[in-house]
C-alpha cells in the first residue's frame, strides 16, 4: 500500500499535476497508518490503560451524561456501557469482572482492569481490549457498594495505531 500511494505522487507530480496542502497531509496521514509499528503485549496493554484512563475522565467530564456517551464513543472510536450486578446481558468476561469487584470490596481492592477480550464469534484472536472502572456508592452507614461498572470496549487496532502516535 504504501508503495501505491510513492507511485501514484510520481505518478501525479510527473504528469503537471500539483497536490493542493490538503491532498499532501491526507497523503502523508495514510502513508503514517500504514508504517509497521512493533509493538508488544505489554505496550498494546500499556497503551490501551492510558486511552481508558483518558476516555474515563471525559466520561466523569460529561457526569456520564447518557445523551452525550454517545459522542464521545464516537470521538475515540469505542463502545461505552454500564453493566450493572445481575445483569441478563452480560458477557461471561463482564460477568468474572462483576464478581472480582464484589469480592475486591471485601478487601478493599476495587480499581481499574483491563482485559484482552475477542468480539468475533469465531474467537481465533483478541480483536479488543476491555477497561473497566467500577461505579460504587457509600451507603449511609459508610460500607462502599458497587452500583455497576463501565465497560469501554477498544478495539486492539485503533490502540496500536495509537501507539504508534505517541512513539513517533
Amino acid at each position: 500500500m504504501r508503495n501505491t500511494c510513492v507511485i501514484l505522487l510520481v505518478l501525479l507530480t510527473g504528469c503537471g499535476g500539483s497536490l493542493s496542502d490538503e491532498q499532501r497531509k491526507k497523503l502523508r496521514e495514510g502513508m503514517d497508518q500504514q508504517q509497521i509499528v512493533k509493538a508488544s503485549d505489554a505496550e498494546i496493554i500499556a497503551t490501551a490503560l492510558d486511552q481508558g484512563q483518558v476516555i474515563f475522565n471525559d466520561l466523569k467530564k460529561i457526569q456520564f451524561n447518557k445523551t452525550k456517551i454517545d459522542s464521545l464513543e464516537e470521538a475515540h472510536n469505542v463502545r461505552i456501557t454500564l453493566l450493572v450486578p445481575g445483569a441478563s446481558n452480560a458477557l461471561a468476561i463482564e460477568q468474572e469482572l462483576i464478581d472480582a469487584y464484589i469480592n475486591g470490596l471485601a478487601t478493599g481492592s476495587v480499581q481499574e482492569n483491563i482485559q484482552k477480550v475477542w468480539t468475533d464469534p469465531e474467537k481465533t484472536a483478541y480483536d479488543s481490549i476491555l477497561y473497566t472502572q467500577p461505579k460504587l456508592t457509600k451507603r449511609s452507614d459508610g460500607i462502599e457498594e458497587l452500583e455497576g461498572m463501565w465497560n469501554i470496549y477498544m478495539a486492539k487496532k485503533d490502540v496500536v495505531l495509537n501507539f504508534g502516535k505517541r512513539n513517533q
